[in-house]
Formats: structure tokens, sequence, C-alpha cells
């Protein structure tokens, strides 16, 4: 394949994905969305929205007030809500939904792609890893219509990133930082000098996604390990540094507002302002038990049924994906396994995570590749020993 096809193949979906998005902002396929490109049921997702844009107007009245949320979504806020001066979450949302729902969401899917060339050298399954990222909602909103009829709206809704939540942004910081990671591990092994410049880059980008959202603190801490791991020491410290500088802003929000720079607002808040500690909030809220439990909410009844299917679907994609990046580039597989194995796992473990699957976006990305990298072993599999299946069947 060219690289002029290649990336006019990038665009064509970038493309494609603006014509879906109009088509949903005029209600098709039908959704209930609203002219003012507002789902007809927000009840459980406009209590965060509620959050989040009045800590942006905040900032942008230079009168920052505490919240359960984090600060680095409500910078992104601030100036839609300011030049557009907003006084509630309709007055900023089309601008919003504009740059969020066509600009960051197509660098995302660059990065999509670009990751792929790294996971599977082969630049038409990282232009399909791409094509899944862009059509999966509808796949997602035809599952639903066939496990949970009632979600199935509000769950499609959730991927089209058309609502004022930091998953999406943070979503598009994760794509970055990996793809900075992968490139610069990649270089890291032959680096003796220029190591400053792209090592201050990855800590200051891992840093950012962390500032968007808290549970993204694995990302600079798996990193920082990593390079020690590799015996990058300087590396490592850099980073560290880096990424510490970035996050900076919320620890100086955390300390001035909670008294703590490890305390956030939602454990404080919502405990009538006992200063819990975020340790006990997240034990609280994050259980062993919410694996199979969370399944209960597709059907109460055989949620361990669902638990043990997906559960398998996982590990099976996850150990053939492996297989399968071993041959194409084994040094990165730290970095994947990471990325798959842990916003899987800290997600599953939360409450109602399948209520709202904003939270696996994270996750879908590389979920794609494994899944993609699973079938292309399977199919290889099966071209190289026509005569084991000949046996078989």
């Amino acid at each position: 394949m060219s690289k002029i096809f290649f990336i006019w193949s990038i665009i064509g979906l970038i493309l494609l994905r603006i014509v879906l998005l109009a088509l949903f902002l005029n209600n098709i396929p039908d959704t209930n969305i609203q002219p003012t490109w507002r789902p007809l049921f927000q009840g459980s997702y406009q209590p965060d929205e509620i959050v989040f844009f009045n800590l942006a107007k905040s900032l942008t009245d230079f009168k920052p007030i505490p919240s359960i949320v984090y600060i680095g979504h409500a910078i992104f806020l601030a100036p839609f809500i300011y030049f557009t001066d907003a006084t509630n979450i309709e007055m900023a949302i089309k601008p919003l939904i504009l740059v969020q729902g066509v600009i960051v969401w197509s660098f995302a899917l660059i990065f999509i792609v670009l990751i792929g060339l790294h996971f599977f050298r082969n630049k038409k399954l990282a232009l399909m890893s791409g094509f899944i990222f862009l059509i999966y909602p509808y796949l997602l909103y035809g599952l639903y219509k066939l496990v949970n009829p009632k979600t199935a709206i509000a769950a499609f809704q959730y991927q089209m990133w058309i609502l004022m939540l930091s998953d999406y942004l943070s979503a598009c910081f994760i794509l970055l930082t990996m793809w900075l990671a992968i490139k610069f591990t990649a270089r890291l092994k032959n680096m003796e000098s220029g190591l400053y410049n792209p090592t201050i880059l990855l800590g200051i980008t891992a840093g950012i996604t962390a500032l968007v959202r808290p549970p993204n603190l694995a990302i600079p801490a798996f990193l920082f390990f990593f390079f020690l791991y590799l015996k990058k020491f300087r590396a490592a410290f850099i980073l560290g540094f880096s990424a510490f500088l970035a996050y900076l802003p919320q620890l100086i929000y955390n300390t001035y507002f909670f008294g703590k720079p490890w305390l956030f607002g939602n454990p404080v808040l919502n405990n009538a302002g006992v200063a819990e500690a975020t340790g006990a909030f997240v034990q609280k809220n994050f259980t062993f038990s919410n694996y199979w439990l969370n399944f209960s909410y597709f059907s109460p009844n055989h949620y361990l049924l669902f638990f043990l299917a997906a559960f398998s679907f996982m590990f099976i994609i996850l150990f053939f994906g492996l297989r399968y990046l071993r041959k194409t580039n084994a040094g990165l597989i730290p970095i994947f396994v990471f990325w798959f194995l842990f916003y899987w796992l800290f997600y599953g473990s939360f409450g109602g995570s399948l209520s709202q699957l904003r939270y696996f976006l994270p996750l879908i990305p590389v979920f794609i590749y494994f899944f993609l990298a699973s079938v292309s072993y399977f199919i290889n599999f099966l071209n190289n020993d026509r005569g084991l299946v000949e046996k078989i069947f």
C-alpha cells in the first residue's frame, strides 16, 4: 500500500465520521437527539456534566470552587464557556461538540492508526483498526438492542463524543501518550544523546493525561518503572519530574480546597465535608465482586454466565493477540499488556461501569488491536496448516 493511499484512507475515515456525526445530530438513526444537539434522556450523565460546567465556569470567572471533579477537563472547557458567555450547558455545547466530536476525535483516530502500524507492521490492519473504531458505536448499539434494549440509546450516545464529560479528551491524550511512548521506546535502546526533549515531551503528555482523569496516573507510573526496568535511569527520572510538573495544578488545587495534595473532591464533598482519604473512597467503590456483579446490569439472573463469557473472550484475544505481537514487535509487549489489563481490570472493578461504557473508552483501541491480531493469527494458522484443518473437519 502506497503512503499516499494510506494517508487518503485516513482522511476518508475522518470525512465519513463527519457525515455519521451530522446524521446522528439530525437524529439518524432515531436516538431522540433534540435540535439543541442534546439527548432527550440526560439522567445518567447530566449531573456529571453540570459539575464540570460549574467548575469550568468558576475558572472563567477567576473564582475557582471546590468540586468533586478534576481541573484538567475544566481547563479545556473554560474557553468554550468564556467565548460563548455561557450560563448553562446548552449555550456552550454546540461548539464543544464540533471541536470534541470532530477535531479531538480525528486526532484520536490518527493516533489509533499510527499505533496500529507499530502493533501490526501492516498498513491494512492499521487502517482496519481505525475503521472499527469509527463504526463500533453502531455495533454496540445493535448488541445492546439484543441484550438490554432499554439502555441501548444511552450506551450509543456515550460513544459519540457529544457530552461535556472528560472521558473523550482523556481517551485522546491516552492515545497520544501511548504513541509517544511507543516511538520513544523504539529509539530508547540506542539513544544516548538527545534524550531530554523527547523524554520531557512524553512526561508532560503523561502528566496532562492524568490531569484530565486521575486514574491515568497509572500511565506515568508505569512508564517510570518500565524505563527503570530497561535501566534507562536518567530517562525515568526526567519523565517522572516532567509528569509531576504537568500534574502539579491538580495537587495545588487539592491542597488549597481539601487540605492534602492526594485528597480529591469526590471523597470529601460527598461525605458532608469529612476528609475521607482518597484511598478509602477507592476501596469503597472498587471491589473484586464488581467484576461479575456489574453484569447484572444485563441480566439479574444470569450475570455469572455473562461474566464468564466476557472474561473468557478477553483472555482469549489477549493470549492470541500476544502471540501475534511477539512476531511483529515483541519489544512493545509490556506497553500493550499494561494498556489492556489496567483499563480492563481497573474499570471492570468499578461499580456500575457497564451501565456507562464511557469508562472503557481507553480500552477500546487496544481491544481492537488484540481482537484483529487474534483473528489474523487464526487466519494465518488455518492458511499455514491446511492439512491439519482437513483432518479436523
